[in-house]
């Protein structure tokens, strides 16, 4: 009989494993070990409950009558299973799988009367949540997910609302208090709380995905816990009502360190669900934070107060496609959103198109760009027409913001590739068609030692609009470039072989260059190149710049 070797574990080590275990599979874990046995299921201060709201035939007369057994059967289970805990439960996780293609049996499931969902309590959650077990419990996470994959929105637009939405209604004050920490709500509809309001007094993380709730009961809800550092808002669609004379939003995140805003949809009173977007302004109260993630829209974005412990900012801007296109209101809301977070140590900015970022105007450029005096690292992702020239300009524009800039990496895509459209994502697509090629890479580097390249002579050109320009950081602190992008064999003479000999001759303390030139061919394409550029720099030998090597892009 094969050793036992789960049972050799410290039982401290396999009630952690259990944490986080749904407690249905307790039978089977039991099975696996002799030791494995109910005792540290019922002590490892966990309750994780599954399950899943079966399709029901409307037609037949018993669906009804199943329904509500199946809900029966499992909140006494439920309970079944916080009464048998030993120890106390700090961690309670409800999720429930929604196969119903019918709103309908949802609601019976999940009400005792249909009519309920309208506005009260969720039966089955009021049920697990107001047991005396879960009370105290530290992390709390409730979700009701449809298997299914719906239209959610694309990966390059805001959530759109669905069938999906809001299965389940909470009230805030039925909410465990006294010790929770993590509270993370999936297609929850958060309801008002009660007039004497609500507290938290160790409330540290907040998740919030696809949900809806109305933006005052949310700043209630952000406002009542005094430690609450992280604010995690995924597809949430916030009702605003009345909407902002001004037409701009206030957001107060008081104590919050990390504030997450992904593809959320802000909605007036006179907006159906399937009307055009209003992309509101966004104002952020938040005088502590120091990670900032934004997902969504370009809007008006702005800090009202600028957080003196800012170090990161993950800025990813989607194209409006509902709007009349307008380049200078882009322009100006790109480089305003940017001007918030010019303490910001490191910063990873996506756009849809580079160009979209291009200011061409000189006098333009001296009132509107920013300068970002500590960025340390800078991530720039978007695709680009097939010549470069006005995404050279953006990229010269970013470099001339940032004068101690360290660490560089540019991710590349052509607009024109047949596969990238509004929707898709870039980096996906490069990822998935050039892995294979990128263990190849590794070997032709190894083997490349110092033979000569088999590459042909072609030569790469200047970038009008960045080549015979210089900035503060390319002279004094630029010391690491990553560049990744998709050469073509019939064309060597690419924007990102452009780039790459720009910086091979223009960044005087380079140290490290790293490539990933989309098909893999790294050695065959790109060494000899950057070796020869250097040898030709007049501009490297006479201001003494420093050597550097070439390596292949860790993604």
């Amino acid at each position: 009989m094969a050793a036992d070797r789960l049972s050799d574990l410290p039982d401290d080590l396999r009630r952690r494993v259990l944490h986080f275990a749904p407690a249905k599979e307790a039978a089977s874990t039991a099975a696996l070990s002799r030791r494995w046995r109910s005792s540290l299921w019922r002590s490892s201060g966990a309750v994780n409950l599954e399950t899943r709201v079966e399709d029901y035939d409307p037609c037949s007369p018993e669906a009804d009558a199943l329904c509500s057994s199946r809900r029966d059967a499992f909140v006494s289970v439920a309970g079944a299973a916080l009464d048998a805990a030993d120890a106390p439960v700090t961690r309670l996780a409800l999720r429930l799988e929604i196969g119903c293609s019918s709103r309908y049996f949802i609601h019976k499931f999940l009400y005792r009367d249909v009519q309920d969902g309208d506005g009260s309590e969720d039966a089955v959650v009021a049920a697990v949540i107001s047991h005396p077990a879960a009370r105290r419990v530290e992390e709390l996470q409730i979700a009701a997910e449809p298997k299914c994959s719906r239209d959610r929105g694309g990966a390059d637009d805001e959530m759109t609302p669905g069938w999906w939405l809001a299965m389940y209604h909470l009230h805030p004050e039925s909410l465990p208090s006294e010790n929770l920490r993590v509270l993370e709500l999936t297609n929850c509809r958060v309801l008002s709380p009660a007039a004497d309001g609500i507290f938290f007094p160790r409330l540290s993380s907040l998740r919030l995905r696809h949900c809806a709730v109305h933006l005052d009961d949310l700043q209630i809800f952000i406002d009542a816990p005094p430690a609450l550092a992280t604010v995690h808002l995924d597809s949430v669609l916030v009702d605003v009502v009345p909407m902002p004379k001004e037409n701009a939003i206030l957001l107060r995140c008081p104590a919050a360190t990390v504030l997450v805003l992904e593809r959320c949809r802000w909605k007036n009173e006179k907006e159906s669900y399937n009307a055009v977007t209003i992309v509101a302004a966004l104002e952020i109260d938040a005088p502590r934070l120091r990670c900032f993630r934004y997902k969504g829209h370009l809007r008006p974005l702005w800090l009202s107060a600028r957080p003196p412990e800012l170090t990161r900012a993950d800025l990813h801007f989607f194209r409006d496609r509902y709007l009349k296109s307008n380049p200078c209101y882009h322009l100006a809301t790109f480089w305003r959103v940017l001007d918030s977070f010019t303490g910001a140590k490191e910063m990873k900015l996506r756009v849809h198109h580079l160009e979209d970022a291009a200011l061409l105007s000189e006098a333009w450029r001296a009132e509107v760009l920013p300068t970002f005096g500590n960025l340390d690292r800078l991530e720039l992702q978007g695709m680009h027409r097939t010549k470069g020239k006005t995404a050279a300009v953006a990229i010269a524009n970013l470099l001339r913001c940032c004068p101690v800039l360290r660490d560089l990496r540019i991710n590349l895509t052509a607009a024109h590739h047949p596969n990238v459209g509004h929707r898709y994502d870039a980096h996906d697509l490069i990822s998935r068609r050039f892995q294979s090629d990128r263990d190849r890479s590794m070997d032709l580097l190894n083997r490349c030692g110092s033979s000569e390249p088999t590459i042909d002579d072609d030569e790469v050109s200047d970038i009008p609009g960045l080549s015979r320009r210089s900035f503060e950081c390319l002279r004094s602190s630029l010391r690491r470039v990553g560049l990744q992008f998709r050469m073509e064999e019939s064309n060597n003479n690419c924007f990102g072989a452009k780039l790459a000999r720009f910086f091979a001759e223009n960044a005087m303390v380079l140290e490290e260059m790293h490539i990933d030139s989309g098909n893999g061919k790294l050695c065959e394409h790109m060494n000899g190149k950057v070796e020869r550029w250097i040898a030709s720099s007049s501009k490297r030998r006479n201001s003494g710049a420093t050597s550097f090597v070439v390596l292949p892009l860790k993604r």
